[in-house]
């Protein structure tokens, strides 16, 4: 009797076991299927692609930069301007130049007759420019203390910034500036080569000047530019365009380029400055990605998730 009971004590033990050890294996195995990443995936063909304006870019390193935005006027560079006298006192006997023209050095400017030996003089102007000032008329009397002409090479000019106090202490001689004039087309770089050790009453802001090759003649004194001055840099091993960056289900994402489409990538994001994000992980240095117009594969994303559900 005791042998049979210990030997159904055993059988029941070991069915228990077994059961058991079934069970633990089919919820690991229904964990393992429920835990798996699936990445969405969306196919575009490289026509369709090319037709929605979705250019690719490759992730990697960049430097981020620190900058500050500051409002300038183009000046002439009065390095290279010429303001004209007469020699003598005298009478103004022919005018020969207009505001705006262009002149030579040595060629003449006016003419004019001295009081004191009643001959003839020509006025010439001492470097190559243009007239940007004239205050002289034909028969006029003329002294010598007294600017008739003002004549400035405008092959470059002075961009002059008004920087506030709370910003002063982070611009320095020697950083870079990038310049947008309307009549310019692109972006101007150029270096912050002046910054004035006085500050202006009025305004409560310093003058700080960069000196900007205009060849062309587009930068022209008086106008009103903006400028962004870098203040700071900062390498990041992994990046992408801020435009390749979006946001899905309250995630950023990047669409990682494939064979067949795109790859939705949910990503961790780091620093940032106006065109470019540090990427932490979800994104490896070499990968293509869509950046520019990924909006569009965002929009695609949304619609086929939303009739899936």
């Amino acid at each position: 009797m005791r042998i049979t009971q210990l030997l159904l004590a055993i059988f029941l033990a070991a069915a228990a076991l077994t059961s058991c050890s079934r069970s633990t294996q089919k919820t690991e195995t229904n964990a393992e299927h429920q835990t798996a990443p699936t990445a969405k995936h969306i196919d575009v063909s490289e026509e369709a692609r090319k037709k929605s304006g979705i250019e690719l870019a490759v992730a990697g390193p960049a430097v981020l930069r620190e900058t500050m935005k500051l409002n300038g006027k183009i000046n002439t560079n009065e390095d290279r301007t010429a303001h004209v006298s007469p020699r003598f006192p005298g009478i103004v006997k022919a005018v020969g130049k207009r505001l705006g023209d262009t002149v030579k050095t040595g060629e003449a400017l006016a003419v004019i007759e001295s009081n004191e030996s009643l001959q003839t003089y020509e006025v010439k102007s001492q470097i190559d420019g243009t007239v940007i000032d004239k205050k002289i008329t034909l028969g006029e009397f003329v002294d010598t203390g007294r600017t008739i002409f003002v004549v400035a090479d405008l092959s470059t000019v002075w961009i002059d910034f008004s920087v506030y106090r709370r910003e002063s202490e982070k611009l320095h001689e020697g950083a870079k500036i990038f310049i947008k004039a309307e009549d310019a087309g692109e972006k101007i770089e150029s270096t912050i080569s002046y910054i004035s050790p006085f500050g202006t009453e009025s305004t409560q802001t310093t003058l700080a000047r960069a000196v900007v090759p205009n060849p062309k003649g587009a930068l022209r004194p008086g106008l009103f530019v903006e400028g962004v001055a870098v203040v700071g840099e900062a390498p990041v091993p992994v990046s992408v365009k801020v435009t390749g960056l979006q946001t899905f289900e309250e995630k950023p994402v990047v669409f990682v380029a494939d064979g067949k489409g795109f790859v939705v990538r949910e990503v961790e994001v780091g620093a940032q400055d106006d065109e470019n994000v540090e990427i932490r992980s979800g994104v490896a240095a070499g990968e293509k990605y869509a950046a520019e117009n990924s909006f569009a594969l965002k929009s695609q994303l949304a619609n086929s998730t939303s009739t899936e559900e």
